[in-house]
């Protein structure tokens, strides 16, 4: 009778500590798909936060996107080979570089044309190699940033840029009448295509 009693206590005994593991198990694995579900919150939310930024921008209007169109269909108008020049002597004159073609300052060698298919549309693009643009680094960066962004013309690609330092005499009034001295400025050599709608009848 003892020995039956000694079992029914082991079993108790056992009994409980299987209770106290499946309770174990139940927490752990509870615990586990809340940490998940947790992870799977903050994901879900960020997309959220994400979709609500882009559906609280306003579609541009029909205005806008017209005004874009012609600001594009401006920039492909034909250009003659002196128009292109012309521009490209604007934008250093804009940016502080000398013009003068006394002061070797600026360069701009002859166009070179040829006919590209890009997309469903045929354009003539104007080359321009071995531009060269000297002063300020300040000026000429300005310069070099105008082309590349297409500020004054957004169908220009800038498509090389070569920048050096350079040391160039300049007179000065001295102490002994005029002067000869030396400093340093950017010395810059670009390659640049404008994108242009072919002349009519070409």
């Amino acid at each position: 009778m003892e020995t039956i009693q000694n079992l029914i206590a082991r079993f108790r005994s056992l009994g409980v500590l299987i209770i106290i593991g499946f309770i174990l198990i139940i927490y752990v694995a509870l615990g586990f798909l809340y940490v998940q579900q947790g992870t799977k919150q903050t994901d879900l939310d960020e997309k959220i936060a994400s979709l609500t930024l882009v559906l609280s921008k306003q579609l541009p209007s029909a205005e806008k996107l017209r005004a874009d169109y012609d600001v594009v269909n401006s920039a492909l108008a034909p250009m003659t080979d002196s128009a292109a020049i012309a521009m490209l002597v604007g934008i250093a004159e804009e940016s502080g570089i000398d013009v003068d073609p006394d002061s070797g300052k600026l360069h701009v060698p002859a166009v070179a044309g040829r006919d590209e298919k890009v997309g469903g549309g045929n354009y003539l693009v104007l080359s321009f190699r071995n531009i060269s643009v000297q002063g300020d680094y300040v000026d000429v960066m300005a310069f070099i940033s105008d082309l590349d962004s297409g500020t004054t013309l957004e169908t220009m690609v800038l498509k090389n840029v070569d920048i050096r330092q350079v040391e160039t005499q300049y007179e000065y009034e001295g102490e002994e009448g005029i002067e000869i001295g030396t400093r340093s400025e950017t010395l810059a050599t670009l390659e640049v295509d404008i994108y242009t709608k072919p002349q009519e009848g070409d």
